[in-house]
């Protein structure tokens, strides 16, 4: 089973070398969890999230140009796998003939790519139930 995700937080450090994490929260719900990315790809969420248009394509407008140039979809993106402390993703593509297609992703690539476009980001239940934490409820005052 698949839940329904968004984005929350971008936490993003002065120190390309230092951790930059993302707080996933469950949609109407309680739970919450983070993933720790990197520097460059945490930067690109970041611009992705605020709307920000950089001069040239970058390698995330990259996989949008040829996704459409190639007249396919983009619906959703899933983080479906948890192993040895790595999230495991994936990209789901629609074809011309209403297929879908998962191409495997890191979660992070896969996230800024939804954050661009303001699609659906799932977790596996299985997954969220082995990270998540519920919000108490003064951080959901805040």
């Amino acid at each position: 089973m698949l839940v329904e995700m968004e984005l929350r937080e971008i936490q993003i450090s002065e120190n390309p070398s230092g951790h930059q994490i993302i707080i996933l929260g469950e949609k109407g719900g309680r739970r919450t969890f983070p993933i720790y990315i990197g520097f460059y790809e945490a930067y690109a969420m970041d611009i992705a999230v605020r709307g920000i248009r950089t001069p040239r394509p970058m390698t995330h407008d990259l996989i949008y140009n040829i996704i459409d140039g190639l007249q396919l979809n983009m619906n959703r993106v899933l983080v479906d796998k948890l192993e040895d402390d790595t999230f495991f993703g994936k990209l789901a593509i629609e074809n011309g003939q209403g297929k879908e297609i998962l191409i495997d992703s890191r979660p992070s690539d896969a996230i800024v790519l939804a954050a661009k476009r303001q699609l659906p980001i799932f977790v596996a239940e299985d997954v969220l139930n082995e990270v998540c934490r519920e919000m108490s409820d003064d951080e959901e005052e805040t």
